[in-house]
């Protein structure tokens, strides 16, 4: 039998990544149906998205081969749980193998209340695990209209939004609502799920998201990887060019055999019919009661006939494959043309120029390049699309100074696009945002202002509310004792008169119970509060304070030596076949400096960091180490690695240790907020910014006299990244950092070096002087 797990490992990476998650999920019940355990069953449901995602015949040809040689029990046993899906009763089922149409999703009951459907779910991507948990999101839908499918606005306005991962409730009946060309910045913890709601947004799996509106999602740790060249990875990006572009060039190529050409036609004709059926499923789904059972109805009568019904139109009056050819080429040509498709390599290479991606790499393999230059390619691929939203998650991790303040400048300028950024480098975020989204408590709040600005607010909102309980409190003290002072004179005298006063001072105790001053600073009146209440006035709910995140830096033990901890004299390094990296450094590290290394992308700081380390020789020059010195070497790539790891935190540091003790690791694991089930888990479902302060944890556990910080602020939220400012500030060790974020080194740094050309230079400004001499082109 052919699993999922095989027909997925068969794809390219290329072709992988232009196939959408709805069609994943389709091919996923194909392959789980009873007859669809040989290739030539596979074949026939899978070949049109295939073709669509840009996979040519002779690559067809020899994957289906390989899957039908090298499918064994032994592989079906290996992928036998599947990917995740819904119960089979709300499972969306699948179509005609004809039709090859995404799955429809479960029909919405009835109800006021929005259903959880089924075609929210996403689908694993290729190579991830199959046991990922399922992520349902969902909204309030209309029972009559249809506007939240096709809407003329661009703006976003969704009540009731819920998104559930698993059996974890991230959002519970929040709004979301993004405003036309609006610059947004979320902020909120690590784990609170500003990732899943970015990708359902941006994946379309939002169900009650508009349909029109046009969205690209740059994905936290988005690495591309794959064989294409850059320019082709980029034109890929456009998908409504590329199928295009796919139908053009199969129907062109199949001219001159009759066979092939009725085979690309057919093919032409699956796509088409396939993206209508999808359409009438998902108005469908959005329906409910009579108009739900007859849109149903309708997307039924769309799966039988869609197909049949445009063959038809397109070879009425008994018209040849060859005029028929020519017909749909001058549509898709129209088509090309009004989407101004023939000036996107164009653009796309202006772009990629602009992004410093020069003409040589831009015709190049995406997979020869590092990390960083790869996220230039997945940003040029957003730039590109030109998306009415574009949803960026850590856009500036693995980014160089000079390509955060481009893009900086180039989001900060782009109008009429709606931007929802969320990011951990305060300035970036300050400069892009102009109103932030705060996801807390399963809600998402919106406050006017970048960063600063929301921070400075809420913290005068809180003193303000604090000051109205404090004085609250003291009014209702005064007349709780001027209560028990009547009453004290009225056992005494027997005055009844007094008993009236005291019932008197009772009802202005019961207002004094909440604030008399509506949120505008307007007089509150009861006859305006709507609905049944338990007190007379509103109650003032303090805001609760987000928990600091508290480090735990252990501090070094002594050295005997007093002197350097580590000196270089006269290093230079070059690789055999790259040139020189560094040229002639000299430079003593002593105990308890703080240092920052600032350069560009590839300019040799890694090359530095891992000399100081011992782990690299100098090419020239010499390295002392004082003896028992321990060095703490945080990398990302470190954290990157975390996401492929099974083991739990827990164990992981217990078997690097051998002899601590249970207690004491789980104590250690939750001075870095990672206690409880979040230390037992497999280390892979973490967060980015959780696997982040495990690896942190891992290495802090030695107790090191030497810090290497290596973009140690990726995928940290902004309470973790001033929870270690904090920590490093008070930090009695030597601390080396390298990063790209200008508040933390400014907060955390001494001294500033910048490395350019293979040289060494003390910047007397620090990273201020850094950003302003680098060109931003």
């Amino acid at each position: 039998m052919i699993t999922i797990k095989d027909l997925l490992a068969s794809i390219p990476v290329a072709v992988r990544a232009a196939i959408d998650d709805d069609t994943v999920e389709y091919l996923t019940s194909v392959v789980e149906a009873a007859d669809a355990g040989d290739a030539t069953a596979l074949r026939d449901a899978a070949e049109p998205f295939l073709t669509d995602a840009g996979m040519s015949d002779a690559e067809l040809e020899a994957m289906f081969a390989q899957l039908s040689v090298g499918s064994s029990a032994s592989s079906s046993a290996a992928a036998s749980k599947g990917p995740v899906l819904l119960p089979s009763a709300n499972r969306p089922q699948p179509l005609p193998a004809a039709a090859a149409a995404p799955a429809p999703a479960a029909p919405a009951p009835a109800a006021s209340a929005p259903a959880r459907p089924a075609s929210a779910a996403t689908t694993p991507q290729a190579g991830s695990r199959l046991e990922a948990p399922v992520v349902q999101a969902y909204s309030q839908q209309s029972r009559f209209h249809n506007e939240t499918v096709t809407t003329l606005s661009k703006e976003v306005d969704l009540k009731s939004v819920n998104v559930v991962i698993g059996d974890s409730e991230l959002l519970v009946d929040a709004r979301l609502w993004l405003k036309t060309g609006q610059h947004y910045g979320m902020v909120g913890r690590n784990g609170v799920g500003k990732s899943t709601l970015l990708s359902v947004i941006g994946n379309k799996t939002l169900v009650g998201f508009p349909e029109n509106i046009r969205t690209l999602y740059v994905q936290q740790l988005d690495v591309i990887d794959t064989s294409a060249s850059v320019i082709d990875t980029v034109l890929a990006a456009d998908t409504e060019r590329q199928k295009r572009m796919n139908d053009v060039r199969m129907i062109e190529r199949s001219l001159q055999s009759p066979d092939a050409l009725r085979e690309a036609l057919e093919k032409y004709i699956a796509r088409i019919g396939n993206e209508r059926i999808y359409l009438a499923q998902k108005i469908a789904t959005l329906r409910s009661g009579r108009r739900g059972k007859a849109a149903r109805g309708v997307a039924l009568k769309a799966e039988k006939s869609m197909l049949a019904e445009i063959r038809e139109a397109l070879y009425a009056g008994g018209k040849a494959d060859g005029e028929v050819a020519a017909e749909v080429l001058a549509t898709l040509f129209g088509e090309l043309d009004a989407m101004d498709a023939h000036s996107a390599e164009s653009r796309a290479r202006g772009i990629l120029h602009d992004l410093g991606i020069d003409e040589g790499v831009q015709n190049g393999p995406v997979k020869v390049l590092s990390g960083g230059w790869r996220m230039r390619v997945a940003l040029a691929q957003a730039m590109l699309v030109e998306p009415d939203i574009l949803l960026l998650d850590e856009c500036t991790n693995h980014l160089d100074l000079a390509a955060i303040a481009w893009l900086q400048d180039y989001l900060v300028a782009l109008e009429g696009v709606t931007i929802v950024c969320v990011s951990h480098d305060r300035d970036f975020l300050n400069a892009v945002s102009r109103e932030i989204i705060r996801v807390k408590d399963k809600k998402l709040t919106y406050h006017p202002g970048n960063y600063d600005e929301y921070e400075q607010t809420e913290d005068e909102l809180r003193r303000k509310k604090e000051r109205q309980v404090a004085s609250l409190e003291r009014r209702r003290e005064h007349v709780k004792k001027s209560i028990d002072s009547f009453m004290k004179h009225a056992r005494s005298t027997n005055d009844s008169k007094v008993l009236g006063q005291v019932a008197s001072r009772k009802k202005k105790l019961d207002r004094l119970a909440g604030s008399d001053k509506n949120e505008d600073g307007t007089r509150f009146k009861v006859s305006y509060w709507a609905g049944f209440h338990d007190t007379l006035r509103p109650e003032i709910v303090l805001e609760r304070a987000e928990k600091d995140v508290d480090f735990s830096i252990p501090q070094p033990e002594p050295l005997r030596n007093a002197g350097p901890l580590v000196s270089l004299a006269s290093v230079s390094f070059a690789y055999a076949k790259g040139g020189s990296v560094l040229d002639n450094i000299s430079m003593s590290i002593m105990m308890g400096d703080h240092i920052a290394l600032l350069g560009l992308n590839g300019c040799g700081k890694s090359t530095l960091v891992n000399i100081i380390k011992g782990d690299l020789p100098p090419t020239k020059g010499s390295v002392e180490q004082q003896a028992r010195l321990r060095i703490g070497h945080y990398t990302q790539h470190f954290v990157d690695e975390l996401s492929d790891v099974d083991a739990s935190g827990l164990s992981m540091l217990m078997d690097s240790n051998p002899g601590t003790k249970e207690g004491d690791a789980r104590k250690w694991l939750g001075s870095f907020e990672l206690s409880g089930p979040l230390a037992t888990r497999p280390i892979h479902t973490l967060s980015g910014g959780q696997r982040a302060r495990m690896a942190m944890a891992l290495m802090l556990f030695s107790n090191p006299h030497i810090l290497l910080l290596d973009e140690v602020t990726n995928h940290l939220d902004m309470y973790a990244v001033q929870g270690l400012i904090s920590a490093i500030n008070e930090y009695e060790g030597t601390v080396i950092i390298v990063s790209h974020d200008r508040h933390f080194v400014r907060q955390t740094a001494d001294d500033c070096y910048s490395l350019q050309a293979g040289k060494l230079t003390l910047l007397e400004d620090g990273v201020d002087q850094f950003t302003s001499s680098i060109t931003v082109d």
